[in-house]
Order: C-alpha cells, then sequence, then structure tokens
C-alpha cells in the first residue's frame, strides 16, 4: 500500500536483486555491514541515477524492517543513507524550489513518518521560520531531526535517550568527523528544548566523534591554469554553464565560499576599487577581498546580460529579490532595485519558503559544484576537487607568493588564525622541501 502501483514491478527487481547478493555475501558479514557495502556500491554505479538508488534503498527498508521486522535494521541509518545520494539527474536548471509546509508535510507521510512525526517536524520548521532562521539552517537542522526519528523507529518521538544513542551511533558505527557531530548535536539540542519543550535536557555521556587532522586538498598552480582554462572555454558558451564556469573563477580569485559565491549582489562588485564585498558570510561577518583584474571584463560583460534579466523583470512587475533580516520591511520596494539584484540570478522563478512570494533567486549551489567536477575531468586532474579546494588553493597560492598569514587570515574571513595555518602544511616550495632519500641514491 505504501507503494504505488506503477512502481511495484520495479521494487521487485529490485528485491530479488539484493536477495542475490544477499544469499552470496560472505558469511561472517553482518545483514547491516552488506546494506551498507551493497549501496555504497550502488550509489556509484555508472548509470545508476538517484531516484533510482533511493527506490532500492525503499524497497529493502520496507522488506526487512517493515514485512519482516527484523532486528537488525533497527541499527541502520536509514535517512543518513538515503541523504548520501547526490542528485545529478540532469543538468541543473539554477532554481530554489521552496516547499510550503503543507507540501513537506505531504512528502513526510509519504516517506513513513507517522501523524505524530509529521506534526513534530512541522512544528520544528515553524519554530525556526517565526525565528528567522537562514534557510539552509532550517534544511539542515530538519534533516537530522528526519535522522534520528528514522534511527528511533516510527513508533515514538526521540527523547533524550534516544538522541545520547544516536550521536554515540554516529560516532561508533558511522563514522562521522566530529564537525559533522557537532552538526547533529546543535540541531537534536534545539529540537528537544525549542520544539519539544524538554529544557535542561542533558544528553549524558556519549561517545564522542574522534578528532582527526585531515589536510586540504589544493590544486597546484599549473592544475588550477588547466582548470581556469577549462572554465574560460566553456564560459564563451552562453548559457548557464558559461555563467557557472565565471563563478568558479571569481571563487578562486577571492578566496569565495560557493554559498558566498552564489549571494553577492550588483552591488557588492566595486571595478573603481578592484574589490568584492561579502556580505554576512560565515559567523554573519563582512569582509573585502580582491577583484583579479582578469576578471574585470568578463564581470561587466556578464552585468549587461543580467540587466537585461533584470529589465525583463520589471516589466513583467514581479516581486523583487529577497532582502536580508528586517529590511525587507524597512524599505519594502528595495528588492526592485537593481544594485540589490543578484549577480548571478537563476534562470527560472523559484517560490520564497517563508512568504511564499514568486521571485527570482540566484543560481543553486549544486549547480555549481556540478560543474566543477565536469571541469575537473575535462582538465585531467585525478584529485577529488569540489568548489571548497578552490578557497584552499588561493590561500595557499597567497602563501606561496609571500602574503603574511594575517592577511590571509582575513581575507579567508577565520576566525583564528590556527584555522588559517593549516595551508603552511601544504606549501609547494622547493626550496622547504627535503625530498626523498630514493632521489639521493
Amino acid at each position: 500500500e505504501r507503494v504505488a502501483e506503477r512502481a511495484r514491478p520495479y521494487y521487485l527487481k529490485h528485491l530479488e536483486r539484493w536477495g542475490a547478493a544477499l544469499r552470496a555475501r560472505p558469511s561472517e558479514t553482518s545483514k547491516k555491514d552488506f546494506l551498507e557495502g551493497y549501496f555504497e556500491k550502488l550509489i556509484h554505479t555508472e548509470g545508476v541515477r538517484a531516484f533510482q538508488a533511493r527506490q532500492v534503498l525503499e524497497a529493502i527498508r520496507l522488506a526487512h524492517e517493515v514485512l519482516l521486522n527484523e532486528e537488525w535494521t533497527r541499527k541502520v541509518d536509514w535517512e543518513g543513507m538515503r541523504l548520501r545520494v547526490e542528485e545529478e539527474d540532469s543538468e541543473p536548471a539554477g532554481e530554489v524550489v521552496a516547499e510550503t509546509l503543507a507540501e513537506l508535510e505531504a512528502g513526510w507521510r509519504k516517506a513513513g513518518f507517522t501523524a505524530e512525526q509529521v506534526e513534530s517536524l512541522a512544528h520544528t520548521v515553524r519554530v525556526m521560520r517565526e525565528g528567522n532562521y537562514a534557510f539552509r539552517t532550517e534544511q539542515g537542522y530538519v534533516q537530522w531531526v528526519k535522522r534520528v526519528m528514522g534511527f528511533v523507529g516510527r513508533e515514538r518521538l526521540p527523547g533524550a535517550a534516544e538522541v545520547q544513542d544516536f550521536l554515540s551511533h554516529l560516532a561508533v558505527d558511522s563514522g562521522v568527523v566530529v564537525a559533522t557531530q557537532k552538526q547533529a548535536l546543535n540541531a537534536l539540542a534545539f529540537y528537544l528544548k525549542r520544539v519539544r519543550g524538554l529544557e535542561g535536557v542533558d544528553f549524558g555521556d556519549f561517545r564522542r566523534a574522534r578528532v582527526s587532522r585531515r589536510l586540504p586538498v589544493v590544486l597546484s598552480k599549473g592544475e588550477m591554469s588547466r582548470l581556469l582554462e577549462a572554465a574560460v572555454e566553456e564560459g564563451k558558451r552562453r548559457g548557464l554553464s558559461g555563467v557557472y564556469a565565471l563563478m568558479l573563477q571569481v571563487m578562486y580569485a577571492s578566496g569565495l565560499r560557493v554559498t558566498e559565491c552564489v549571494r553577492l549582489r550588483v552591488k557588492d562588485i566595486d571595478f573603481e576599487n578592484r574589490y568584492v564585498l561579502v556580505r554576512q558570510g560565515k559567523g554573519d561577518k563582512d569582509r573585502r577581498v580582491p577583484l583579479a583584474k582578469r576578471l574585470m571584463e568578463p564581470l561587466k560583460a556578464h552585468l549587461e546580460e543580467v540587466r537585461r534579466q533584470y529589465d525583463e523583470d520589471r516589466a513583467a512587475d514581479l516581486d523583487g529579490v529577497w532582502l536580508p533580516g528586517a529590511y525587507e520591511r524597512k524599505a519594502p520596494e528595495a528588492g526592485k532595485e537593481w544594485v540589490w539584484f543578484w549577480l548571478f540570478p537563476s534562470p527560472k522563478l523559484s517560490v520564497d519558503p517563508r512568504s511564499h512570494r514568486v521571485r527570482r533567486h540566484h543560481v543553486h549551489a549544486n549547480g555549481v559544484q556540478r560543474a566543477m567536477k565536469r571541469l575537473t575531468e575535462r582538465a585531467g586532474i585525478d584529485k577529488k576537487v569540489t568548489c571548497h579546494v578552490l578557497r584552499h588553493s588561493f590561500a595557499t597560492h597567497l602563501l606561496e607568493k609571500g602574503r603574511d598569514i594575517r592577511t590571509v587570515q582575513e581575507l579567508l574571513g577565520h576566525e583564528s588564525v590556527q584555522t588559517t595555518m593549516i595551508y603552511t602544511h601544504v606549501l609547494n616550495d622547493p626550496e622547504r622541501e627535503s625530498g626523498s632519500p630514493l632521489d639521493d641514491l
């Protein structure tokens, strides 16, 4: 009954393949461990789309957890496994599709959450929207609440004891890093205290994730040149792919996070003084970063196209773009002004999740990430490269040029210089390298 009739044949095929693989598994491997390996292989199999991977996982969950009620399924982080699937079904359109609360509730019910859990999730969203929390924070917190509900089961709402077990599970069974466990702790503490009203809640002595020190991935100057050449070549083509290529160049040139780049507005680019003003960056801090000379003309040409989009929106009398904080109440017409328009607007309209007004938002960060993956392959770079690697490379290359660590700290917007010091461990200075003893033989 939980599966649409047209989808049932596909669910049965998924279960047939899963059953055959399960029967052939090594005897010493538990079903839980085998499922995680099976799913990991599935999501990295060429040709398997994201919705298919989620469908396979749901078929296995329904068979073993719902129908057979097997004990091992209670230890599986079903929601966490769903979230590992990246949507790469098609070329991104760039729009942000914001669901209303009614649409969210319908999706949760379809996913198998009980009426009590759906109401608790909806209350979480209402509390965050009334508190004017950032939309990304709302999405992140709701995902963690869904994950702990999936961990606990469908019978009840999670309490302090269940959250404690879940946090330990993240560290012991899922092997998450400290930052991920802290995100979960913040989200679930908010849920229990602000949503459930359990003031003074104590999670007890849960298992802490192991502190690890990872060196950042940094591209060499040669690799960066090849990547930017591929970006420039793609940027010559009109359309969204060219915009993404320009955004990647801006991120490296100014050391921006991907979210900081997509949120730039027309007024944030100062061509006369050659700087970019980053508003409300991480930690709600503003900072000023350099604007590269070689990006001046491409950005000016880009702004001419953006201006045409802006003029079309004004001719259609669309609502103005979203404005931060309470500024929209103070100046309700400011969102229609050119200076507030997005530097990288989406080609499609979207729905504001709080006011439900149809307006133009900026392009989605996921599209930029996919463009980075595509250009990395085209440039022949055999590294795990994400948009954040551009920021790492920006900092490292500045230090190689002799810029002092404090200046780099300010440009990156780091709270502590200790965070910036990590880049001193990946400097590519031949004079400092001791080399390998094999080269001396």
